[in-house]
C-alpha cells in the first residue's frame, strides 16, 4: 500500500499546485489591460481553459486509482501551499510572477513524473508527461514575450 499512498500524496499535491495556477491565469484574464490587452487575454484565457482541462484530468486518475479527489476548496487550497494568488496589476508583473509560478509548477511536475516513474505508475507518468510538454511550452511562451 506504500505505493498508493506515495501516488495519492503526489497526484494531490500537483493537483493543488494546477488549481492554483488555473486561478491565477482567470484573475489575470479578467484584469490584464495594457497596450497587449488582447494578446494577454486571450493568452490567459487559453492558459486556464488548459489547465482546467488537466484539474479534472488529474482528478479523474486519482479516481481511476482508486483514491478520492479533494471535494472542497478548502482541501485544493491547502494543496496548493499558497495563502493567496498574486495580486500583480501590471501586465509587466503579471507575466513575470505567472512565468515564475509556470516555472515552479514545471519543477513540481518533474518531480512527480520521477516519485510515479519510481513507483511504476505508468499510466500518471503519461498524463503527467503531456502536461509537462504544454507547461514548458507556456513558459517559454511567456520568457519570449517578457524579452
Amino acid at each position: 500500500m506504500k505505493s498508493n499512498s506515495v501516488k495519492e500524496d503526489t497526484l494531490a499535491a500537483v493537483l493543488g499546485k494546477v488549481f492554483r495556477l488555473y486561478v491565477q491565469s482567470h484573475c489575470y484574464h479578467w484584469n490584464v489591460e495594457g497596450p497587449n490587452f488582447r494578446n494577454m487575454h486571450a493568452m490567459f484565457e487559453t492558459q486556464y481553459q488548459t489547465l482546467n482541462g488537466f484539474i479534472d484530468a488529474i482528478a479523474e486518475r486519482l479516481r481511476v486509482l482508486g483514491i478520492k479527489a479533494p471535494a472542497s476548496l478548502d482541501e485544493l487550497l491547502a494543496l496548493s501551499n499558497a495563502t493567496q494568488v498574486s495580486t500583480a496589476q501590471t501586465t509587466d508583473e503579471m507575466l513575470t510572477n505567472h512565468c515564475a509560478d509556470f516555472q515552479r509548477f514545471i519543477d513540481v511536475l518533474r518531480n512527480a513524473i520521477q516519485v510515479l516513474d519510481d513507483v511504476r505508475d505508468d499510466g500518471t507518468v503519461g498524463i503527467l508527461s503531456d502536461i509537462l510538454k504544454w507547461c514548458e511550452k507556456e513558459h517559454w511562451m511567456m520568457s519570449a514575450t517578457m524579452k
